[in-house]
């Protein structure tokens, strides 16, 4: 569509560029006439004849060089100066040869294509004045009653002409803007829409690239929109959607903008601005919002409507619009799971700096992570929440800060291998049948083999493989028992299970941490490392006394990481 669009723009205006010279050069052949010179006179008389014209093509060259590579900054200054040059001389010529007054319509015609109306109508009006006062002079002409009368109606065929060209240059001006008013903007909530907001990023973000300045985008998604849309009716989820597009469009102001992404999802795009800026404009929009008085908000969890956001900035999270927009989507759903604004930070940020070939496992994590986040919400939570106990447990047990690293990284990619499972078998709320959970059973092989090919990964990839072997031997896909499981994979076990058992899901309730601590002391020695048990049962148990004295109402869930 863009590519498109800068054709057609660029098309007309080398068409209009062209009648244009054309236009000068037409008058300029006229030129000699005031030396009374003709081309079959002397040698001498030639060459000045020829002056003339040698200076049209030249203008037209230079005027047309301009044009072509400086288009976008000259705009209609490259119209204005050929006015300046074609009104000055086809009066000149007007006054001095009679004749030569139908010159006068071609400035009139460019100035009412360019400007309008109004210009048209004055630069024929000027044009006219000046003819009609030559006329009235006696030091240039006789007076002559009959071509005073021919230049009246010449005068009135010129401001007509004026009149009705710009007129339907009005028209068209008009109608274009509308159309591509219409084509940019979205019926219900008068933003942006979708794909007015990818080209301008993506020349937003071209831009940025040259300046060396940062940009930003907010993602917004409205809570519990869905269960509000079906409570009180579509109708009133539309008007929600345009007040919040009015709120919107009263708070960002340029040069950023806002635009609709798509059903309850909202974005703004802030050239110029970085995190903190962000930040700030994230803030004042989520009070703005809850704040307003919408009709049965009342009813909604919160007591209030409210808004979960997500923000990315460019260059630090991405330098396509692509990238950014993915970015700032994770953290707007991990925002929708904490209740507040992420920026966009995980174990692949802190990995940036471990390996020589940063950018490639960079790149790489990141694809993963995207793949995990599309297929299952749970899970990249789930995922996100076990590298946080992870962590705890290994800096628990003194393990050195590569080893650390590189077993956060597999604890965010250990169930990358659910995205080989059809959604509805991941959250069927009823129990597996046995095909079913044979299928399940594959995904820890499934994510290895999804890893190894990234030789940068391979440190992981047992980890992936064998998070589900028991310390007895009776786990899957290979039924290692103890020592044999590698340690990775053993931790994993104890902290993959502990959060599974401690959130709620569709087919049970979840536990609280002391319950699901008597379970892992119950399995150890069977499913668990009974040392790693016991490490990391310490130091729930020691998270939850921290919990309790400083509120008996904390939440059940410890606070790791």
């Amino acid at each position: 569509m863009s590519t498109r669009k800068e054709k057609r723009e660029r098309d007309i205006a080398e068409h209009i560029l062209s009648t244009h010279i054309a236009c000068i050069l037409l008058c300029l052949l006229v030129l000699p006439a005031l030396y009374d010179l003709k081309p079959w006179q002397t040698y001498q008389s030639t060459i000045y004849y020829w002056l003339f014209p040698s200076i049209a093509i030249s203008l037209f060259l230079v005027t047309y060089l301009l044009q072509k590579f400086y288009s976008i900054k000259l705009g209609n200054a490259s119209e204005l100066l050929i006015i300046s040059i074609l009104l000055p001389l086809t009066l000149s010529l007007a006054v001095a040869f009679p004749a030569t007054k139908f010159l006068l319509l071609i400035p009139v015609i460019i100035a009412a294509t360019t400007w309008g109306k109004k210009v048209g109508v004055a630069v024929a009006a000027f044009s006219s004045c000046v003819v009609l006062i030559s006329d009235l002079s006696p030091i240039l002409h006789p007076f002559s009653p009959r071509a005073f009368q021919i230049d009246l109606v010449n005068a009135g065929v010129i401001v007509l002409a004026g009149w009705f060209i710009g007129g339907l240059t009005d028209i068209e001006t008009e109608t274009r803007n509308t159309l591509i008013h219409l084509a940019n903007t979205d019926g219900l909530t008068g933003l942006y829409n979708h794909r007015y907001f990818q080209e301008e990023l993506r020349r937003r973000l071209t831009e940025a690239e040259k300046t060396g300045r940062p940009l930003s985008l907010i993602m917004m998604d409205i809570d519990y929109f869905k269960f509000y849309n079906d409570t009180f009716g579509h109708q009133k989820g539309d008007q929600v959607l345009a007040t919040i597009g009015r709120i919107l469009a009263r708070l960002v102001k340029e040069p950023f903008f806002a635009a609709r992404y798509g059903g309850e999802e909202f974005i703004a795009v802030m050239p110029g601005a970085d995190r903190e800026a962000a930040r700030e404009l994230d803030e004042q929009i989520k009070r703005e919002v809850a704040g307003f008085p919408f009709e049965g908000a009342e009813n909604l969890p919160a007591g209030r409507l409210t808004i979960s956001s997500g923000i990315a900035c460019y260059p630090g999270d991405g330098t396509t619009a692509r990238e950014l927009v993915r970015v700032a989507d994770d953290a707007l759903y991990r925002a929708k799971y904490g209740r507040k604004t992420h920026l966009y930070f995980s174990v692949v940020d802190e990995l940036r700096t471990f390996s020589h070939s940063e950018k490639e496992l960079f790149n790489s994590l990141k694809t993963l992570l995207t793949i995990i986040n599309a297929r299952d919400r749970y899970t990249f939570g789930h995922s996100e929440r076990v590298a946080g106990y992870a962590v705890a447990l290994a800096e628990r047990m003194g393990l050195p800060p590569d080893h650390v690293s590189l077993l956060q990284c597999g604890a965010y990619l250990h169930d990358i291998g659910k995205v080989e499972i059809p959604p509805e078998i991941l959250n069927k709320p009823g129990k597996l049948d046995q095909n079913e959970w044979e299928m399940i059973k594959n995904h820890p092989e499934w994510g290895g083999n999804i890893v190894r090919p990234l030789t940068l990964l391979s440190a992981i990839v047992p980890l992936i493989r064998h998070h589900h072997e028991n310390y007895d031997g009776s786990g899957y896909p290979d039924g290692l028992a103890g020592e044999e499981i590698p340690l990775f994979a053993r931790i994993l076990r104890i902290v993959d299970s502990f959060d599974a058992m401690t959130t709620d899901r569709p087919y049970k309730g979840a536990k609280t941490p002391l319950e699901a601590c008597m379970v892992l002391k119950e399995e150890a020695g069977k499913m668990f490392d009974p040392h790693l048990v016991e490490l990391f049962t310490k130091f729930i148990l020691e998270q939850e006394e921290k919990k309790n004295s400083i509120s008996p109402q904390s939440p059940r869930r410890p606070a790791v990481g």
